[in-house]
């Protein structure tokens, strides 16, 4: 699908087709939308609710450069659904209302770097093209937002696994097993650390400890994890050029730091994700409202199990979506199958029952199949060759009931067998019956004795002949010096003496 016709869409379209999500239970609805330039290259929206506000979902695309916030629950009240701003970032606001749903849409001139935070009803949005840094293709970055809210349970919560793993394309991955999903995360990048807190969380005296992942050879190098006040600090240290995500599900809090620099052709070697980058931004979601996101950001047709569910917190920057889509189904036991543009989605245990299920049926129905039987006739292959191929018991390509006759005399093979074995010899026989290559080797020798000569020769034999002599023929010359009569075409016999003969060797003794 074309990328701008489908950010575009994002505007006109609320997404009716997305599960709600669960934030509230009594909607908080946009009454006013305002928008402050700071400067040419900084603007604050300030997005005013009648409660509350929700905290949204976000993703945003690199082309064309486009910021989405979603806001479940929640109607548009402003009386309006475009804002102009045109600044030197921003350009212009669109919103749309679904059902249940207000999407906003940040439509930017160029690639643009975000905050938000919370002011009692208002939700503000600093949008700031110099935070995205001075290489064009820097995506757009949010600093300092929460990864997922605290959501108090009546006991403490805490931390009770940190592990470190090495991704297959050389990512250093953190792991963090919580007691619950109800730990409140925060993310940031601070200097040349990363930082991760966990509010009101408990860390137990073995995990308060300082790991050296050196030699992993990631970009990590040190990861610091210690007890501040009431919270739990992580502090992630990497070198180089680095970038990160960051996702959970369920009690499951994955950070991965890569290499940014990594050149692209070192990564064509590694699982390819060529899909458009984008960048998303889940709290506690419903695993099938993120498929349907990805699946209005593709074009593609979707298709989840029954058996497809639970929540999921993800906050993924500047990633392929197709990585995206892989990075959801690991982190949920998920697989996918796909068919031209329809991709089946479902749990692996299940799309491994249903494969199980489909190879059980087709052997059922090659038991039953009836035989037929086919003449192939070799046009550069020895049958006598065929049939050993055909029968060899280490690749067996006939079916259990099928068989091979040959006939050397006319070259000819004859196979008994399902249709399906016979098409899979046909198909072999158009790759091995084929003329053998060959190489010509070609001398050509002249045999030469030492009185070998060649001769060069010329004979032309002309008679003179007398006045108004008759000339065989039947033509006439008074004088064949040239002067008077008439033309002579042909060769004159009156007279018996040549007056030019030039022969080759050997003609009438003349050496010439």
């Amino acid at each position: 699908m074309n990328m701008n016709k489908l950010v575009t869409r994002l505007s006109q379209v609320a997404l009716c087709v997305f599960a709600p999500f669960v934030f509230a239970a009594e909607a908080a609805n946009i009454t006013n939308i305002e928008v402050s330039n700071i400067s040419a290259d900084k603007q604050i929206v300030k997005v005013t609710f009648s409660d509350v506000p929700p905290t949204p979902t976000s993703f945003s695309v690199n082309t064309p450069p486009r910021i989405a916030f979603d806001f479940a629950n929640t109607a548009n009240q402003t009386g309006k659904n475009i804002f102009q701003v045109n600044g030197s970032a921003l350009r212009a606001l669109n919103v749309a209302e679904g059902t249940g749903r207000t999407r906003l849409v940040f439509n930017l001139q160029k690639q643009a770097g975000y905050e938000t935070k919370v002011e009692g009803n208002a939700y503000l949005i600093t949008v700031d093209a110099a935070a995205a840094g001075m290489s064009a293709n820097a995506a757009p970055v949010q600093k300092n937002v929460q990864f997922a809210e605290t959501k108090y349970s009546g006991k403490r919560e805490g931390i009770q696994n940190i592990d470190f793993r090495r991704g297959t394309s050389g990512e250093g991955k953190v792991v963090i097993d919580l007691s619950s999903p109800n730990v409140g995360i925060d993310i940031r990048q601070q200097g040349k650390n990363l930082v991760v807190e966990f509010a009101k969380a408990g860390l137990p005296k073995s995990l308060e400890r300082k790991l050296d992942v050196t030699d992993f050879g990631t970009p990590i190098q040190k990861i610091e994890t210690f007890a501040q006040g009431d919270s739990i600090k992580m502090l992630i240290e990497p070198q180089g050029n680095w970038e990160y995500s960051a996702y959970q599900t369920e009690n499951r809090f994955v950070v991965e730091v890569r290499d940014a620099t990594l050149n692209k052709d070192k990564l064509a070697t590694k699982p390819n994700f060529k899909g458009e980058k984008l960048s998303l931004n889940f709290q506690n979601v419903e695993v099938r409202t993120v498929l349907q996101v990805i699946a209005e950001f593709t074009g593609l047709n979707i298709i989840t199990s029954d058996s497809v569910g639970g929540a999921l917190t993800l906050r993924l920057k500047d990633v392929p979506w197709d990585q995206a889509l892989d990075i959801i189904l690991q982190a949920k036991g998920l697989d996918q199958r796909k068919t031209g543009n329809v991709m089946w989605i479902a749990p692996r245990d299940e799309l491994a029952a249903k494969e199980k299920s489909e190879l059980e049926s087709r052997k059922q129905i090659s038991e039953l199949e009836p035989t037929r039987t086919e003449f192939f006739q070799l046009k550069y292959h020895k049958a006598e060759a065929l049939k050993l191929i055909l029968s060899d018991e280490k690749q067996k390509i006939l079916s259990p009931r099928g068989s091979a006759v040959i006939d050397p005399r006319t070259n000819q093979v004859v196979v008994q067998d399902i249709p399906s074995k016979l098409e899979q010899i046909r198909e072999l026989l158009a790759k091995i019956d084929i003329p053998v290559r060959q190489v010509m080797i070609e001398a050509r020798i002249v045999e030469a004795t030492d009185g070998f000569q060649r001769n060069l020769g010329v004979k032309l034999n002309g008679l003179y002949a007398k006045n108004n002599t008759a000339i065989s023929g039947g033509l006439t010359t008074k004088d064949y010096n040239g002067s008077g009569g008439s033309t002579y075409p042909g060769p004159a016999i009156a007279g018996d003496k040549p007056f030019l003969n030039l022969p080759a060797a050997g003609i009438t003794g003349f050496n010439p």
